[in-house]
């Protein structure tokens, strides 16, 4: 299935016009917090990482917790039972997308320069890399848990949790006064030349970094998807992406234009940034913790640099690989035919998922903050990538 048009509309200045447009109903919500709010209102940043769905009651919550009861129906293209098989593929694969995800989808939404802006300002990235890179992976498992994505799941209402926080940031960013009580750092006013913050081309850039580019990183690490697979999870995506507020003209995208659409977007914005350098420099930094291997020093910027490329790398200021990046290329020689000869034995047997399990267990391990729940991982995920309850 394609968008409306496919991925030739996907120009250079069709992409500058989605810069100028945020999320509509998000904003709307946020926007009637903030005239309801008295004195304690404009906290709403810190209170929607801090508070259960259930308690953000109208009073409280003026706009906000209207939209947080919603339960939108999926849109007439998605398919169930297509989402569930893209949720099956990363049950079977969720150990290799996680590496995937750390080392080359977050890392390439770091050379569209215009869309650090937001992320540096607001300032959570950089003071709180970990946590940052956890709240991600914790979106992302719902999303992917079977069956989350229907309407009042677990993992809809994640999707549509983080949708509220995009709204409260762009709110912060372009309002005087408004960020500081959001709980990020005040600045210079937002530069209208760079569009919207967290605007269209942002978030469906995201999107793709985690359905397309996660494709192709499996790719790179020796994990061949047929097309039916490949579709499905790009599929589940795309249904992802109508719950996060990408505007659903420009969804759904097939496989094909996925890719083309990714790379269109990263053509668009692709560029060194003191931004860009610091949200790479910090999440290196949130990587080595998560490993935890001293002998492996290096992993993180060698991994980095065998997904994006040495170009890209450098414009992101990682570090030279060194010894470390034998480990990925063997990964893609040596996984398939190893899995192969062990299949009799239970558990997965592919050296990605061995790394990728290091970085699912080091997420466990996090402490997210006072009154955040702690990383949690679904039953059926644990099962599928044998994965012990801490």
């Amino acid at each position: 299935m394609s968008g409306v048009g496919g991925s030739d509309r996907f120009t250079p200045e069709f992409l500058e016009s989605l810069r100028a447009v945020g999320d509509p109903p998000a904003d709307e919500a946020v926007a009637r917090f903030f005239r309801s709010a008295d004195a304690e209102g404009p906290a709403l940043y810190a209170r929607l990482g801090t508070t259960r769905e259930q308690e953000m009651d109208d009073a409280s919550f003026p706009g906000v917790g209207a939209f947080v009861r919603e339960r939108p129906r999926w849109p007439d293209w998605a398919e169930a039972t297509t989402v569930r098989a893209g949720q099956e593929v990363f049950g079977r694969y969720g150990m290799q997308l996680s590496l995937g995800l750390f080392l080359a989808s977050l890392p390439a939404t770091y050379l569209c320069a215009k869309g650090t802006v937001p992320l540096v300002r607001t300032a959570r990235l950089v003071s709180h890399p970990r946590r940052r890179i956890l709240e991600t992976g914790q979106m992302i498992i719902e999303a992917m848990s079977p069956g989350a994505l229907e309407p009042g799941g677990r993992g809809e209402r994640a999707v549509r949790h983080v949708r509220l926080m995009h709204a409260a940031v762009r709110y912060g960013l372009t309002h005087p006064g408004a960020l500081g009580a959001l709980g990020g750092q005040e600045g210079e006013p937002w530069d209208g030349a760079l569009g919207v913050p967290l605007n269209q081309e942002d978030l469906l850039g995201t999107l793709l970094a985690f359905s397309a580019l996660g494709l192709d990183a499996l790719g790179r690490l020796g994990v061949d998807l047929d097309e039916r697979e490949a579709e499905a999870y790009v599929h589940a995506w795309n249904v992802v992406g109508v719950q996060i507020g990408v505007r659903e003209d420009l969804l759904p995208l097939s496989v094909p234009d996925a890719q083309r659409v990714a790379t269109a977007i990263l053509d668009d914005q692709r560029a060194t940034s003191d931004g860009g350098r610091e949200l790479m420099a910090s999440t290196i930094t949130a990587m080595h913790e998560l490993f935890g291997l001293p002998l492996l020093r290096g992993l993180p910027e060698s991994g980095v640099r065998y997904f994006l490329g040495d170009a890209d790398a450098d414009l992101l200021g990682v570090a030279p690989a060194n010894w470390t990046r034998l480990l990925f290329h063997a990964m893609r020689r040596l996984d398939a035919p190893l899995e192969r000869l062990l299949t009799r034995l239970p558990g997965q047997h592919r050296l990605s998922a061995l790394l990728g399990r290091r970085v699912v267990a080091g997420l466990e391990g996090v402490e997210r903050g006072p009154g955040r729940p702690r990383f949690e991982i679904s039953e059926e995920l644990r099962d599928a990538w044998g994965v012990r309850t801490p």
